[in-house]
C-alpha cells in the first residue's frame, strides 16, 4: 500500500498575519486613553471636592468672626484677630475624616468683612503612573465668604 504524500503547505507572503500586531497596538492605545480618562476624571473630582470643602470652611469662618472686628471699630486690619475663625476652620475640617488632608489658611479682606481662604491638599490619583505622577499631585482652591453681620 502506497502512502499519499501531503501537499506542501503554502507559504504566506505579503501582509498576511499583520492584523494581530495591529489589533494589539490599537488595544494598547485604547487602554492608555481609558487610563488617562480615569486619571483625569479622578483628579477633577478631587479638585471639585476640595473646592466644596474650602467653600464650606470660608462660610464657617465668616460666620464665626468677631462682629466688632468685622465692623472695624477703629482697629487696624493688622490687629484684627482671626483666632475664632481659625478655630472654626480647624473644627470644620476635623469634623469629617474626608477633610483630614485639607489645610486651610485664611485672612480677612481689606474691607474687614470678607474671609478669604486658600485650601491645599495632596492627593493620589488613579492610574497616576500613566502620567508619571505616582507620588500624587498638589491641589489648591480658594474661597471667600462675606460675614452675614454686614448684610
Amino acid at each position: 500500500m502506497k502512502r499519499k504524500s501531503k501537499p506542501a503547505s503554502p507559504r504566506y507572503t505579503g501582509d498576511q498575519g499583520s492584523t494581530t500586531p495591529l489589533i494589539l497596538g490599537f488595544f494598547l492605545i485604547a487602554l492608555l486613553f481609558v487610563g488617562g480618562t480615569v486619571a483625569l476624571s479622578d483628579a477633577v473630582t478631587k479638585q471639585r471636592d476640595l473646592q466644596s470643602v474650602c467653600d464650606g470652611a470660608a462660610v464657617v469662618a465668616a460666620n464665626s468672626a468677631r462682629p466688632d472686628a468685622l465692623h472695624g471699630n477703629g482697629t487696624s486690619l493688622d490687629a484684627i484677630p482671626l483666632g475664632n475663625a481659625d478655630d472654626a476652620i480647624a473644627r470644620y475640617l476635623a469634623n469629617d475624616p474626608g477633610r483630614s488632608g485639607v489645610q486651610a489658611t485664611g485672612r480677612l479682606s481689606p474691607d474687614g468683612g470678607t474671609v478669604e481662604l486658600t485650601c491645599t491638599q495632596h492627593v493620589r490619583v488613579a492610574f497616576a503612573g500613566l502620567i508619571a505622577k505616582s507620588e500624587g499631585i498638589d491641589q489648591t482652591a480658594t474661597a471667600s465668604a462675606r460675614s452675614p453681620l454686614l448684610l
